[in-house]
């Protein structure tokens, strides 16, 4: 099996931090632990918005690193402020960057890396001799990459899709012209095409793709191994990652306000912790603010960290986007949770993805954005397990989700992709 060599090109990679990072890391450890020879292709001087350099002492040392510099006009269009997301900010000057951003990058601001990609990917196929190219998006950029590769070398490619691309609910909230709207329609389909082989993690977007190519496959994001949890005094809820405003499970602290108000209890032990990046309408929340003396905000954790703050967790929070199909985009942190056994309190609409796969592993509960009474009667019962000694749930099926199950369904779509 030595003989099969792999090239993955993804924008997120170490040093980048986030959950963007976390498949392929995995996934390439894994690949190498089965015999494969691989190699990633990543950024120079990439523009990540999270850095975390621990992440470098995870990776397996046979995996080979090939740089391509990266000119990232991107920088340019962030807000100033690093809680606010550029989608929901107002005012002329934020709006006239999204425009350009929006109508003026294609299909996004990392475009100017792809011919740079295609030129040493290209050439570094050719002198090594790659049996399969594996691209990872978003960015949608490396979809355009892998197309031009396949044609130019004519080599097995993998298309992965972490999001979808057209479907992108970033994308329905842009100032962005219908030709570039059917641009990137057109341009995914042409790329779903033209693709060997598609992965995807999300039951929906499988069954989507799938009818542009039936070699569509789902695998889902992992986790690593299983966490220990930690016995603590405190009941502590922890929301770990990015929240956008879209996001924000606003009748959530509408009901741990009103809780702490009248359960004398409950306001002795209960702490809200929000971990990593929060758009500045989370910060400003009234009800929020009335939980100044349980809340804590911090900001991007890395990971070992972060691991060690969630095992005092008692109840996790997930928040899908807030918008028709914003729960068939499963968030990566879901099954950084389900690795601590801890209940879950999610957001997402019925039947969505994110709902499905919660009820299915019995990792905690769902409710809609708007749901009052049941939410607060849930936070209640798992405040009252939680004073009788038990915090956490018996979830069931989720071996499957751990990176080394994945990696061998990896392997099977590589083999039967270069095969």
């Amino acid at each position: 099996m030595v003989d099969k060599k792999i090239l993955i090109i993804t924008y997120y990679w170490p040093p980048s931090g986030g959950s963007g990072v976390q498949r392929w890391l995995n996934l390439s450890n894994y690949l190498v632990d089965m015999g494969y020879d691989v190699t990633v292709l990543s950024p120079e001087f990439a523009n990540y918005p999270i850095l975390d350099n621990s992440l470098n002492n995870e990776l397996n040392p046979l995996i080979k690193i090939l740089k391509v510099p990266v000119f990232e006009p991107a920088k340019f269009f962030k807000s100033k402020t690093n809680n606010s997301d550029n989608i929901e900010n107002r005012g002329i000057l934020n709006y006239f960057k999204l425009f350009i951003r929006s109508n003026f990058f294609f299909p996004d601001s990392r475009m100017f890396w792809i011919n740079d990609v295609v030129k040493s990917a290209s050439s570094f196929i050719n002198k090594n001799n790659i049996n399969c190219v594996i691209t990872t998006s978003p960015p949608f950029s490396l979809n355009i990459i892998g197309y031009k590769l396949k044609l130019k070398n004519n080599i097995k490619w993998i298309s992965d899709y972490r999001d979808p691309w057209s479907d992108f609910f970033q994308f329905k909230k842009m100032p962005m012209f219908s030709n570039i709207r059917k641009k990137h329609f057109d341009w995914e389909k042409k790329c779903l095409k033209t693709a060997d082989s598609v992965l995807v993690t999300s039951p929906s977007l499988k069954t989507t793709f799938s009818k542009i190519n039936p070699n569509t496959h789902l695998i889902t994001n992992g986790f690593d191994t299983f966490k220990k949890t930690i016995d603590s005094t405190g009941f502590e809820i922890i929301y770990s990652g990015v929240m956008k405003s879209s996001q924000n499970p606003k009748m959530l602290w509408k009901v741990l306000a009103e809780i702490s108000m009248t359960n004398k209890s409950f306001k002795k032990d209960f702490k809200l912790s929000l971990i990593g990046n929060f758009d500045k309408s989370i910060h400003q929340n009234k009800y929020l603010k009335k939980l100044k003396e349980q809340l804590v905000f911090k900001s991007y954790m890395k990971k070992d960290d972060l691991e060690k703050k969630l095992s005092f967790g008692k109840v996790f929070i997930l928040c899908d986007v807030n918008q028709p199909g914003g729960g068939n985009l499963i968030p990566g942190k879901f099954f950084h949770y389900l690795s601590y056994e801890i209940p879950i309190v999610a957001f997402s609409s019925k039947n969505s993805d994110t709902s499905n796969i919660i009820n299915e592993t019995k990792s905690g509960n769902v409710f809609e954005f708007s749901n009052e009474i049941e939410l607060k009667n849930h936070i209640l019962e798992l405040y009252t397990n939680f004073k009788n000694g038990s915090y956490s749930v018996k979830s069931i099926g989720i071996e499957k989700y751990k990176f080394s199950n994945l990696s061998s369904e990896l392997l099977t779509v590589i083999k039967k992709t270069i095969d």
